[in-house]
Order: structure tokens, then C-alpha cells, then sequence
């Protein structure tokens, strides 16, 4: 194996290096590079695989979740299993990883996988923007709480207050209430993710998660980034819905 070293990232010049290892994929590299950018890299603990002055790789933990959340961009798997290696050392507890199949077995060298289900990623640079006759609107700064509210009682694992500040989200009432809800959950120079959709299971069937989502991609697609969102991969409805609006499954992730 290379001479490898993994550093933290507290400087600015290791930050922009990790930066420029990463960029060249944005699809693939989506949460870890995400994480390298205000506001989420206030949350996280970057490291660096470094070989003399050049990143063979990234990982990436965020810890705005229950459970830390452990990422890792693209590089050689022994690259990778060092990242991981270092990471872990200071997580005591458990950890989430939305990562590819074959990263997972690198992942079992140091912990013990209690739960799993398929994803897939899904992109698009040129989403179908056509209307809807659900009513949507902007969540207002002081609708923070209500949103909050909304996604906790739902259980919804990817959703962390400091998400508000990344971008919009939207959502549909009833009552005074929020049933539906979509947002930005990160964003780099060159791709966007969204993230957080979500109905509750008594409005579901009514378009509220598409009307949602829709605002959300219209409101990036002026941006020029590429369009990324997870789905599970048993959610079928929700695949058609996204195919519908111009994604394609990018790759499939655990």
C-alpha cells in the first residue's frame, strides 16, 4: 500500500485540497463533499488521506444527527479502509453510513452492521419542471419550530435544524399543520441535494411529496447544478414520481 497518512482537516489549504479530490465526481461525492461547505462543515470532522502533498481520499463525519454520519468520497479501498479506521476511533457508539456495496465489507473490518436497506441515487441536470395544483409554500424562518416538529415526530433520520439554513423547504398545510414538507439538505459549487421528503401517512396519495419536491428543484434548477436526491429502492411510487421529473438512477448505495 502507499505511504498514506490521514490528517484532520483544520487548515484552509488541506480544506481546499480535499475539495479538488472530490470535485471531479460530484454524483458519487455528494455527502462528503456537501460536508466541506458552510454551514454543515461547522458540524463535521473532516479527514484527509494524504501522500506526501496530494488527497487520496476523504471521510466525513457529521454529527447534527442522532448518530454520527460517517461518509467516505471516492478513492482505492485500502485508501478507504484507513479513512475508516481513523474515523472510528472516536465514535464510541454507533454510526449511520449511506456508502456502496463494496464499502460496506471495508466498514465490517471495524464494526458490526445492525441494520441495512438498498437506495439508489438519483440526478438530473435538466429537471421537468411542470406545474401542480397542490399548494405549496416556503417554510418561514419562524415556522423553524413547526418544521422541526414535523420531521421528530416522524422519526425522519436525515433531518437536523441546521438544514434550514443550507437552502429552502417547502411544504403543504392542513389546519395550520404541516403534512408534506421537501428541502435542500446540502449543497456544493456544482451539485445540490435534496433531501427530507416527506408525508404524513395519512395525506400520502395526494401529490403532496411531488408538489413539494417540484418547488424545491425549481427553486435550484436556475442554480445550474446537478439535481440529487436518495430513494429506497422499494419505494416505487416515489421512483416513478422522480423519473417523471427528469431523474435517473445514478448508482445504488446501502
Amino acid at each position: 500500500m502507499k505511504r498514506v497518512h490521514v490528517e484532520k482537516v483544520t487548515s484552509e489549504r488541506l480544506l481546499r485540497a480535499c475539495r479538488r479530490q472530490l470535485m471531479p465526481d460530484p454524483e458519487t461525492n455528494v455527502l462528503p463533499l456537501c460536508d466541506l461547505y458552510l454551514p454543515l462543515f461547522r458540524k463535521c470532522t473532516v479527514y484527509g488521506a494524504v501522500e506526501h502533498d496530494a488527497v487520496l481520499g476523504v471521510c466525513s463525519v457529521f454529527q447534527g444527527f442522532k448518530e454520527p454520519s460517517v461518509v467516505l468520497g471516492t478513492a482505492e479501498p485500502e485508501v478507504k479502509k484507513t479513512l475508516i479506521e481513523r474515523a472510528l476511533r472516536e465514535i464510541s457508539e454507533g454510526f449511520i453510513s449511506l456508502c456502496q456495496a463494496d464499502d460496506v465489507v471495508l466498514f465490517e473490518a471495524f464494526a458490526r452492521v445492525l441494520g441495512s436497506h438498498r437506495e439508489q441515487q438519483m440526478t438530473t441536470a435538466s429537471p421537468k419542471l411542470y406545474g401542480t395544483d397542490v399548494d405549496v409554500a416556503r417554510v418561514r424562518r419562524n415556522e423553524l419550530e413547526l418544521l422541526d416538529e414535523f420531521y421528530t415526530q416522524h422519526r425522519a433520520q436525515a433531518w437536523c435544524r441546521l438544514q434550514f439554513s443550507v437552502g429552502p423547504y417547502f411544504c403543504v398545510k392542513r389546519d395550520g399543520q404541516i403534512v408534506s414538507a421537501a428541502g435542500v439538505h446540502a449543497v456544493a459549487p456544482r451539485i445540490a441535494q435534496i433531501g427530507n421528503v416527506l408525508t404524513d401517512e395519512a395525506w400520502r396519495g395526494r401529490g403532496f411529496g411531488r408538489a413539494c419536491t417540484l418547488a424545491v428543484a425549481t427553486k435550484l434548477a436556475s442554480s445550474g447544478r446537478i439535481l440529487s436526491l436518495f430513494v429506497r429502492n422499494d419505494n416505487a411510487p416515489a421512483i416513478r414520481m422522480y423519473e417523471k421529473k427528469g431523474f435517473r438512477k445514478a448508482r445504488d448505495i446501502f
